[in-house]
């Protein structure tokens, strides 16, 4: 039978509230908006570097189609300029020939129409990509600068949460430290179960806190020695006789 004085078992009330406000501010930093809103951010910035890689290797591969268009525009240029030479000259040349040539020409001349034309569309993937490559990066230091921000905000916050608990844990340890071991072993065991570590019992049997004590359990209470624990098997926690007001 574990016992422990009245006003000890008392002060176990006032400890439990200062746990209540500690859990509190334990979840209000692991939950803190802030937590998700930068990981929201990072894997936005995650995603954009995804992103820009692949308009990178997008605009490399433009470039070198735009490079074997403009070879082949080129080598077009070429011939053309050749055969106009030749045409031009007429030497050792038959009216057939010079017919047959200036076929050639205005082959080649379309020819050079057609890759112009994928010259020019190359190019213009080219720009878009560099531009979508440009547009990636800006937001991705858009989004790095926010994420900067965000935790400095958050650094400040958690420091304000953390000096609010530490002051409370100081103040937790000093109520509970000088309180009896067995009141203190069967408290520490209660708080496992998830729910009211230790409630308190008026002297009409309620408890305030929603928990229903049955009218035998009740009974038993009032009838324990004052310094008595009475621990509830069926609701996992202390119950703690309260003074008459």
């Amino acid at each position: 039978m574990a016992t422990a004085p009245a006003q000890e078992q008392l002060k176990l009330l006032e400890v439990a509230e200062l746990d209540k406000s500690i859990a509190r501010l334990d979840r209000e930093n692991e939950k803190h908006p802030l937590r998700q809103e930068l990981g929201a951010l990072i894997n936005a910035s995650a995603a954009r570097a995804r992103d820009r890689e692949a308009a990178r290797e997008h605009a490399g591969v433009a470039r070198s189609r735009l490079a074997d268009a403009e070879a082949a525009s080129a080598s077009l240029r070429d011939q053309i300029s050749d055969k106009e030479a030749k045409l031009n000259l007429g030497a050792g040349l038959t009216s057939r020939d010079l017919l047959v040539l200036q076929e050639e020409i205005d082959g080649l001349r379309r020819m050079l129409d057609t890759a112009s034309d994928v010259e020019f569309a190359a190019l213009d993937e080219v720009e878009r990509a560099e531009a979508e490559v440009q547009k990636l990066s800006r937001e991705i230091d858009d989004v790095k600068d926010k994420v900067l921000e965000g935790r400095a905000r958050l650094e400040d916050e958690v420091a304000s949460i953390m000096a609010e608990r530490s002051r409370i844990q100081a103040e937790r340890d000093a109520l509970f430290g000088p309180l009896s071991e067995d009141l203190k072993n069967i408290y520490e065991k209660s708080r496992q179960s998830g729910g009211y570590a230790v409630i308190g019992m008026n002297a009409t049997g309620q408890t305030g806190v929603g928990i229903p004590l049955s009218p035998v359990e009740v009974a038993q209470i009032k009838a324990l020695p004052e310094d008595e624990i009475y621990f509830s098997e069926e609701h996992d926690c202390i119950v703690v006789r309260l003074p008459s007001p």
